[in-house]
């Protein structure tokens, strides 16, 4: 088996709790090295991982030998780390979004295709039970074509740290923005054709937008509703799907779908009444339709192992799990959603 000299950029949030645990989830990613600039987490790291630690990103790649790179540090820097990465024929696995802007992203896959190298970035969202249940779901065609997904991420949260300022790259735009983006291009795999969006400051103590609200109209003429809010107190539905024979929704426990519809054979006949005086003064005289419902479950833990795909796609030449072209669709929307600037 062929094994891979992996070091981490970053050991806050995302680089403690979704990288450095996962790393070694298969056996040929050795985690080699960490970078961080706070003391108390390299000392952490070093305890717990029994990695070399270093407090600057460079130093990190000039003295380790590494063949993977994964970049968990703030927006901001992805940019230049994976250029840094590169320019010493190093792949780079990077934490969403790829970049804070499309120029940026750009300027990252330029480069890694000068260098011959690879990049893939960390879209979690995309390997999750929900997601994965979704997906079986639209496959199934039991909904029909589908022609609305409403998805949301919500919460009252006053945000207070760097994902709530513009400057680092924060705003519910690129950070969960990012991962609904990711998903629908992930479940449809059509480009978005249209977008009307608002951005809003509500609850963060921060300049960047905490209310995201969007509606998006796909390349087949499908519509996406994308609703980020982090200043309702009560939860938005997180999923709706809706076709021509049915509508699917997670439960308000979130641990499984409930799906209603309809097989279009057994639907009975109808027809177009003529004139205006509705038969029986109803609002819907056709025959009823012969529903259906089931429950499909979510599970807590992701259905599909995002480092064992990483391992895949850098040493075994696999697909990778997210495509660079998806990626940067999905950079190219977010930066469409935030031109659009806070209402006023």
């Amino acid at each position: 088996m062929r094994t891979l000299n992996v070091g981490l950029s970053g050991l806050g949030r995302a680089g403690w709790k979704h990288h450095a645990p996962h790393i070694g989830d298969h056996p040929g990613l050795i985690f080699t090295a960490a970078a961080d600039p706070v003391a108390e987490r390299r000392a952490e790291a070093e305890q717990k991982f029994k990695v070399r630690t270093y407090a600057d990103y460079n130093e990190m790649l000039a003295r380790e030998k590494l063949d993977l790179v994964v970049i968990a540090s703030p927006t901001h820097l992805h940019r230049e780390q994976a250029l840094a990465a590169f320019e010493r024929n190093m792949d780079v696995f990077c934490d969403k979004p790829l970049a804070p802007t499309l120029a940026g992203a750009d300027e990252m896959i330029a480069a890694m295709k000068r260098a011959g190298r690879k990049l893939m970035v960390f879209q979690p969202h995309r390997a999750y039970s929900d997601a994965q249940t979704a997906k079986k779901i639209i496959d199934s065609g039991m909904l029909g074509p589908i022609f609305l997904l409403k998805r949301s991420m919500s919460g009252y949260v006053r945000r207070n740290d760097w994902q709530a300022q513009r400057r680092y790259g924060g705003g519910m735009v690129n950070n969960y923005g990012a991962h609904i983006v990711d998903q629908f291009i992930y479940l449809f795999g059509q480009k978005v054709k249209t977008i009307e969006c608002h951005l809003r400051r509500v609850a963060t103590l921060g300049d960047a937008e905490d209310v995201f609200k969007a509606i998006m109209q796909l390349e087949n003429g499908m519509l996406v509703d994308v609703d980020v809010n982090n200043a309702t107190a009560i939860p938005i539905t997180p999923w709706l799907i809706c076709g021509r024979y049915g509508a699917a929704a997670l439960n308000e426990k979130g641990d499984g779908f409930k799906v209603r519809y309809f097989r279009p054979g057994e639907a009975p006949a109808a027809s177009l009444q003529e004139g205006v005086a509705a038969a029986n003064r109803s609002y819907d005289s056709a025959p009823p339709l012969p529903w259906r419902e089931e429950e499909f479950p979510v599970s807590d833990t992701p259905a599909l192992s995002f480092y064992k795909a990483c391992y895949e796609f850098f040493a075994e030449g696999r697909p990778p799990l997210v495509p660079i072209e998806q990626t940067r669709e999905a950079i190219r929307v977010l930066e469409e959603c935030r031109g659009c600037g806070l209402d006023s």
